[in-house]
């Protein structure tokens, strides 16, 4: 009875689908701002593209805190989601700051661009799109879900495979956009209504 109990709960207080929609929607939005915001730049000067990650991101954290906040009055139960926003955040400032100084600095760490194991790691983990996947990480730890790990894994390992193209951008290349939007959505939609049907099935 105690056991039921705690798995409804834990049931009921999940809510990534919600997240994995949103983030979905910044990935996808980021398509026309890496196709056409890139531009011609000199050291010192950001170009367009680089300010969309940095305010897309923080209003995508405030969305979804403001729906785990929602929730958590409409359901009585909450979630324990502090730390991964406050993971998000932290992973944003850093990771901003870090690319802006390499685009101002095109000589900093410039022996990790290249086709190395390392330089691929590099530039998956230190972009906008990997902070997305690492919060993730800890959202599927947090709500103890292994169908958000199986996504979020999924999502890496496309990140991964970007290092077939030559010299990957650390902001995403176009192509990748897609296919990393279309994991974030389908993953969302199929959480979704895997809730929906366990919360049938549990009436």
């Amino acid at each position: 009875m105690r056991r039921a109990l705690v798995h409804h709960v834990r049931r009921e207080q999940r809510g990534a689908w919600f997240p994995l929609l949103v983030f979905a929607a910044v990935r996808f939005g980021a398509a026309p701002v890496v196709r056409y915001g890139q531009g011609d730049h000199i050291a010192g000067d950001l170009p367009p593209a680089m300010w969309y990650w940095p305010v897309a991101l923080v209003l995508a954290y405030a969305a979804i805190g403001w729906f785990y906040l929602r929730r958590s009055d409409r359901l009585g139960l909450g979630t324990r989601v502090g730390p991964y926003l406050a993971l998000g955040i932290v992973l944003v400032v850093l990771i901003t700051a870090c690319v802006a100084w390499q685009a101002m600095h095109p000589g900093f760490l410039a022996d990790l661009h290249g086709p190395s194991p390392v330089a691929l790691f590099f530039n998956t983990v230190v972009s906008p799109a990997g902070t997305i996947g690492l919060a993730l990480l800890l959202l599927a730890r947090i709500e103890r879900s292994w169908p958000l790990l199986a996504i979020t894994c999924g999502y890496l390992g496309i990140m991964l495979s970007a290092g077939d193209l030559p010299d990957p951008s650390p902001w995403g290349g176009f192509p990748y956009i897609l296919f990393e939007g279309g994991v974030l959505l389908l993953g969302g939609v199929g959480l979704a209504l895997l809730q929906r049907v366990q919360g049938r099935s549990a009436a």
